[in-house]
């Protein structure tokens, strides 16, 4: 896998239900989410740590046992916004909107995303957003069939790799699949400077982390497997400076790798290089399981596609698919035509760098 095994996505699940409240399916709601997580292809990503009738005396503790990536609450709400703890006896505690602004400031270093699975949240929402990147609250009351329906649909978006923003709106879709009149109530607030349409799980792991290195996926026929060689070698320091990841397939059609893997290795790639040549472009197989996800990826905000010129190729600029794609060598000259092929490689890992300055400056900001 291109992630690695202590890559996991840990998710903080804290519910409270006092006993002088209406009792809510919270046990439902947290198997729910762990089998919607587990159809997903990331699965062993996620990992789920679970706090039952959660106290005001111990949510400092669990925060600083478990330090999540996701916390979500799940329980009741006030009218006027505040999530409920328990207290003493299992009596009802608010949690003002300001205290758990505090708590999550204290925690933004691990901490990318908070869901308040509870009524009229979305107040404290809000007031959370101005520390975590993403908090996603509701602006209403909301019944327990809307509330598990919108969130594990939401989860088992996140896992199959789609961005923050993908995944609400596919929670907000299950509600009106399901014909639940609710798809108004979940609302989903950023922190300035973030996106949700470009965040997906690995940012929430990674986002402190701005030296990770960037994964670049080549795309390329059989036949030019020699050039993809020779361009591979140019990366060498890249590689061992861990400025970057390289990660290549074989052809689908041989059964060397299945279309799931494939899938997964497109889903991490922040850029994708297509070895252009009129093999590649003749390949039903690279366009159909390569170039079309990695447009579409694009097309999302999610990453680069870079095409490469190896060799002479008849109209391939006006595929539909490239777009306006700018394309390297810069000078528009395929590597075969150059009198000097590894001045050309130079230059296509040149051009590959100054994307790589993008993509990490982007990180920063």
């Amino acid at each position: 896998m291109l992630v690695g095994n202590n890559d996991i996505v840990k998710i903080l699940f804290l519910a409270a239900s006092p006993k002088e409240t209406k009792r809510l399916q919270l046990d439902l709601e947290n198997r729910t989410i762990k089998e919607f997580i587990h159809r997903s292809t990331y699965r062993e990503n996620f990992k789920i740590e679970n706090e039952w009738a959660v106290e005001d005396d111990n949510l400092l503790y669990f925060m600083n046992y478990h330090h999540p990536n996701i916390v979500h609450f799940s329980g009741h709400g006030t009218s006027t916004g505040e999530f409920i703890l328990e207290g003493e006896n299992r009596s009802i505690r608010p949690v003002p909107g300001e205290a758990l602004q505090s708590l999550m400031q204290r925690f933004k270093d691990d901490v990318r995303l908070v869901i308040l699975n509870a009524c009229n949240s979305s107040i404290q929402a809000e007031m959370i957003a101005k520390e975590i990147d993403f908090v996603i609250g509701m602006d209403a009351p909301i019944g327990d069939k809307a509330a598990i329906s919108f969130i594990s649909a939401f989860y088992q978006a996140l896992g199959f790799g789609n961005s923050i923003q993908n995944s609400f709106e596919q929670g907000l879709t299950q509600l009106q699949i399901k014909d639940i009149p609710a798809e108004y109530i979940p609302h989903l607030f950023t922190r300035p400077g973030v996106n949700a349409s470009t965040t997906t799980w690995r940012e929430l792991l990674f986002s402190n982390r701005k030296d990770r290195p960037i994964s670049i996926f080549i795309s390329y026929a059989p036949e030019d497997d020699k050039f993809r060689q020779e361009l591979e070698k140019q990366f060498s320091v890249l590689r061992r400076n861990k400025t970057i990841t390289i990660t290549t397939v074989k052809s689908t059609l041989r059964g060397e790798v299945s279309e799931d893997k494939l899938v997964e290795y497109l889903n991490a790639a922040d850029i994708v290089l297509l070895l252009i040549s009129p093999d590649f472009l003749a390949s039903d197989s690279l366009y159909n399981n390569e170039l079309t996800p990695a447009i579409h990826r694009r097309q999302q905000g999610l990453t680069w596609v870079i095409p490469v010129l190896v060799r002479e190729t008849a109209e391939w600029q006006n595929d539909e698919l490239f777009g306006k794609l700018a394309e390297l060598p810069a000078n528009h000259k395929p590597v075969s035509a150059w009198r000097d092929q590894d001045s050309a490689l130079v230059s296509i890992v040149q051009g590959v760098r100054d994307v790589i300055k993008a993509i990490k400056d982007q990180r920063s900001s």
